[in-house]
């Protein structure tokens, strides 16, 4: 994968590669199979394939509001401090 000088990663896997290796696991996946080693490497390889994950260290973003875990809503800038915030978010198994 090639990445650029601002950090950015730029697609690089040929897009047959990636198709057949979509294909392939879907296929095998749906007919209750397990991918081999090789072919599930390449079909992660293929989804993560140019991804950006979010902005860069120092960044400025937009102003956001969320509900926290409690359902109070809670704004970027509410939230952050002198030194910055760091924010993490979740994936909760029940939604």
């Amino acid at each position: 994968m090639s990445t650029s000088a601002a950090g950015d990663q730029a697609p690089s896997m040929d897009t047959g590669i990636k198709s057949n290796a979509f294909r392939e696991v879907l296929k095998q996946m749906g007919a209750g199979q397990k991918p081999e080693p090789k072919l599930w490497s390449t079909f992660v390889a293929a989804q993560n394939d140019g991804v950006k994950t979010g902005p860069k260290i120092g960044e400025k973003v937009p102003d956001f509001a969320l509900p926290d875990q409690n359902g109070k809503e809670r704004s970027l800038h509410e939230l952050m401090g002198p030194k910055g915030l760091l924010l993490v978010f979740l994936r909760s198994a029940d939604w």
